[in-house]
């Protein structure tokens, strides 16, 4: 039996699945491989006998399927088509946590939180008018309504996703909301065809959970005896159950590199006011591996990258990438008129024309896959459709007007699911300039309700962003 994680980056720098693959390894180690589909976490091994990262787009090509797909029947229907998928697996979402010893028996268990038709109480909130128009629509088909919205491990088989795939595709939307839920869809249709036991998770109380607020170190620890299951949201995810989780699984387990330091995600919970800034979740060690990060999420088509100075970056990128073109856009200009523009990069003119013909010569061996646009950021996104590219990398002027501007011209030519991302995620004066990358951009990220990555350089971050 397989595990199968339907995956996107954390704001926890995706310490959630690091402790969940940690407690497979430890309380399931029947397992026979882990599917990580979506997003891939920066400490991944490598071996691909034990587990393997699928992109969304590899799947999501079979039809019309935009990417970054949300919705989680969606999501199940793709990930059950990964053709090296087992034909029964353990479904796992980043933050459900085993917490003792799970037999192959005991994970075949159908769980649910009881029958939607006897529950008074509808609640508030997306979620749970999601639930209830799933509730309904079953009804009206004929279907059993048993919740088995759990937030534990729940048991599929690839069959039983595509009958109710089959029978239900058309209730389904590509909005993370809207449309049926797919757990609660897809084991109640099997349950009406196959008529299997049912187990009451909280009859059962093998799960614990913290929802909207985060618990004490000792109230995880008493409750803990007797589960077999932890869950938790953003809310319930503090210093209490951080800590408990680094005591239960100190160690890395097989399915994490040995080469990637374990610090910066150890500490990345601190909040704004601690004596560092926090970070989101680093999903590659250093933007040298931008160009492989692109390849493994399917982005082969053409990109920019806004400030190429002598084109070492541009040339990187090239060298690793996959991709049809990349478009450098940089006016090789002194700009002594804009007086916030404070950088080390704002040289001379003779300067910019030795950088124009270094970037020339550095980039010629890569033929037609370098496209140079001596242009200011405007005028050179004036010259592009919008969703045309599948990223932007922006690294020019690092001062919040200018880089809001950038944000604002380049955003609407990316595709859906391509990557907006830019170089020296911090803020502050530095001998080498003014930067306001970190505040501008996760400020900009939030009123979009976009999630923010990036890399993990000491100091000299990129940050990262998948378009809706």
């Amino acid at each position: 039996m397989d595990a199968l994680y339907v995956f996107r980056h954390s704001r926890f720098n995706d310490i959630e699945i690091r402790y969940s693959l940690r407690s497979i390894a430890r309380y399931m180690p029947w397992v026979r491989k882990v599917w990580i589909f979506g997003d891939r976490p920066a400490f991944l091994t490598d071996d691909t006998s034990i587990v393997e990262h699928v992109p969304q787009r590899y799947v999501a090509r079979i039809g019309d399927f935009q990417t970054p797909v949300t919705n989680f029947f969606h999501m199940l229907f793709l990930a059950s088509l990964i053709p090296e998928l087992d034909f029964e697996f353990l479904w796992f979402c980043d933050d459900f946590i085993l917490i003792d010893d799970s037999s192959q028996d005991m994970a075949r268990k159908s769980r649910c939180l009881g029958d939607l038709g006897q529950t008074q109480n509808r609640g508030s909130g997306l979620w749970k008018e999601s639930l209830w128009r799933t509730s309904e629509l079953l009804q009206r088909l004929q279907y059993p309504v048993y919740n088995f919205e759990t937030h534990v491990p729940t048991y599929f088989t690839r069959k039983r996703i595509f009958e109710a795939w089959c029978d239900f595709k058309d209730f389904t939307t590509q909005d993370r909301w809207f449309g049926m839920l797919g757990p609660t869809a897809i084991l109640n249709h099997a349950l009406k065809h196959d008529r299997f036991a049912l187990t009451n998770i909280h009859d059962e109380g093998t799960r614990l959970g913290f929802w909207g607020q985060s618990p004490a170190y000792d109230e995880v620890v008493r409750a803990a005896p007797g589960k077999l299951f932890l869950n938790f949201d953003d809310e319930g995810y503090g210093e209490g159950i951080r800590r408990f989780l680094a005591e239960r699984f100190p160690a890395k387990s097989v399915y994490e590199r040995t080469d990637v330091d374990d610090q910066a995600w150890k500490h990345s919970g601190k909040a704004n006011g601690g004596q560092s800034p926090w970070y989101p979740a680093v999903i590659i060690p250093n933007r040298d591996a931008f160009g492989e990060f692109l390849n493994q999420q399917g982005l082969d088509g053409e990109g920019v990258e806004v400030g190429v100075g002598r084109g070492g970056f541009t040339a990187t990128i090239l060298g690793k990438w996959h991709g049809k073109r990349l478009h450098g856009v940089d006016p090789w200009s002194e700009m002594t008129e804009d007086g916030k523009y404070v950088d080390i990069a704002n040289v001379p003119q003779t300067q910019h024309e030795q950088n124009y013909q270094e970037t020339l010569r550095r980039l010629h061996p890569f033929g037609d896959r370098c496209a140079i646009h001596r242009q200011t950021s405007r005028q050179a996104a004036a010259g592009f459709r919008d969703r045309s590219l599948d990223f932007v990398y922006l690294d020019a002027r690092h001062y919040r007007e200018a880089l809001l501007e950038d944000l604002e011209l380049w955003a609407p030519k990316i595709r859906h699911g391509g990557i907006l991302a830019g170089h020296d995620y911090l803020d502050g004066t530095l001998p080498s300039g003014r930067f306001e990358v970190k505040t501008t951009v996760d400020q900009w990220a939030a009123a979009r309700r976009l999630a923010v990555c990036c890399s993990g350089e000491n100091v000299w971050r990129s940050w990262f962003i998948q378009m809706p």
